[in-house]
């Protein structure tokens, strides 16, 4: 008993937390926002020649470097933030298939066994830190981010999908890898703010995952 009472006291403490270093909190902001930019970028204009797109996306990743309020990110980092490491590390993967397509088995048929577990989970967290923005919960669910422990508790969950997954020669797609992924990068930089939530979600990628798993939703009803 003597230990879970400590893992919660862990969970909740008010210690100092870690906070990204300055240089590369910057760097986290604009290469986060590079990326969302050119998958914009990629995505809006994906019936032109791939040549063009891949110009375009390029060009909208670098003025992200242009010094000062003439770079998107300036005012995107205003009014959002940063984007989470989940957002990046999907945008990067999304431009991989935009940019570089190659045969390659299609996300579709890489079929986890938590893969619509998963998805709920993740938009229910988006609702839960939500009803915890507005104090409609009786603990503090954001602070629990800042906790060392709970970045290993996590880790230990997102690996669950990898276990369920068995032997499977399936391709892996994203809900397999970027929780993991995103963990490790949070526990070397601490990007984005500090927080683990910050690092696994954000406003923008949980607006998507409601697409996600609407969209899973159907298709198993349809089968």
């Amino acid at each position: 008993m003597s230990e879970y009472l400590s893992l919660w006291s862990q969970l909740g403490t008010d210690a100092a937390p870690a906070l990204p270093v300055g240089w590369v909190m910057r760097l986290g902001l604009s290469l986060g926002w590079a990326l969302v930019l050119a998958l914009l970028g990629a995505a809006l204009t994906y019936r032109l020649p791939l040549a063009l797109r891949r110009a375009l996306a390029l060009a909208l990743a670098l003025w992200t470097l242009v010094p000062g309020q003439k770079s998107p990110d300036y005012w995107l980092g205003l009014a959002f933030h940063a984007p989470s490491l989940s957002a990046m590390l999907v945008s990067l993967w999304l431009l991989r298939r935009l940019l570089f397509p190659v045969p390659i088995v299609s996300w579709r048929r890489s079929v986890a066994v938590a893969n619509g577990w998963w998805l709920m989970a993740a938009v229910g967290l988006g609702y839960a830190l939500l009803l915890d923005a507005f104090a409609l919960l009786p603990v503090q669910i954001y602070s629990w981010g800042f906790s060392p422990a709970l970045v290993l508790g996590l880790m230990a969950l997102s690996l669950l999908p990898w276990v369920l997954r068995g032997k499977t020669t399936v391709a892996a797609g994203p809900e397999i890898w970027v929780a993991p992924l995103a963990l490790l990068m949070f526990a070397a930089t601490r990007l984005p703010s500090g927080n683990l939530w910050d690092a696994l979600l954000d406003p923008w990628l949980w607006s998507a995952l409601h697409i996600a798993l609407l969209r899973a939703l159907y298709q198993r009803w349809r089968r």
